[in-house]
């Protein structure tokens, strides 16, 4: 009688069965708490992406907007520059200041001016015309305009004068040559003032600013 296994194989399969039943839920509830951790983990993670995307957007943009703003003003004031510069150059600022020092210092004890005329002209060349002559240097400053047209300035200087000698005369004519910003310095005429007990003269130049032309 002991041998005999009371138990009936229906409830031991039953039991087998319901065994294999609780694993199996137990794996799949596995699974499906892992799917929803993932999913969710990812979810978390592709918001973050997106509001780290969104900061970076705003960033380059306002980055954008600096850049665009300083460019903008950075123009504005080369254009600021530029016409403080032309209107300069058009009132020759300085230029009277400077010839009349030149001539101070060039001029002999012996030697005195007795009329001296400037002679000034402003004109517009468009781009690529070839500049029109002058019969002296001419200051060439760009007006900064849509067209890229270009300020053409003159100014001419005739002097009149005695010398006691023919070498003081021609000592203030070689000291005035050799001035910066003085070109073109010719000897027109000369002549024996015997009524004055002097010599007569006559000379041309031109004025320049080649420095603030460049």
């Amino acid at each position: 009688m002991a041998d005999i296994d009371m138990i009936p194989r229906s409830y031991r399969d039953g039991v087998r069965l319901r065994r294999t039943v609780r694993q199996a839920a137990c794996a799949l509830a596995a699974v499906v708490i892992a799917t929803a951790a993932g999913h969710a983990a990812l979810r978390w993670s592709s918001a973050a992406m997106e509001r780290e995307a969104t900061l970076l957007r705003s960033a380059a943009s306002a980055a954008r907007s600096d850049l665009q703003r300083a460019t903008a003003q950075r123009e504005a004031a080369l254009r600021e520059q530029q016409r403080a510069g032309l209107l300069g150059a058009v009132r020759r600022e300085g230029e009277l200041a400077a010839f009349a020092r030149a001539i101070d210092s060039a001029l002999p004890a012996d030697t005195w001016l007795t009329a001296l005329a400037l002679r000034r002209s402003t004109r517009v060349a468009p781009p690529g015309a070839a500049l029109p002559s002058s019969g002296g240097p001419q200051n060439t400053f760009a007006t900064g305009n849509a067209q890229g047209d270009t300020l053409l300035l003159d100014s001419h200087v005739e002097l009149d004068g005695q010398a006691a000698s023919y070498e003081g005369m021609t000592d203030f004519l070689a000291k005035l040559g050799r001035i910066p910003g003085l070109e073109n310095l010719q000897l027109q005429s000369s002549s024996v003032n015997a009524e004055a007990g002097a010599i007569d003269f006559r000379a041309t130049l031109s004025l320049t600013r080649r420095q603030e032309a460049e």
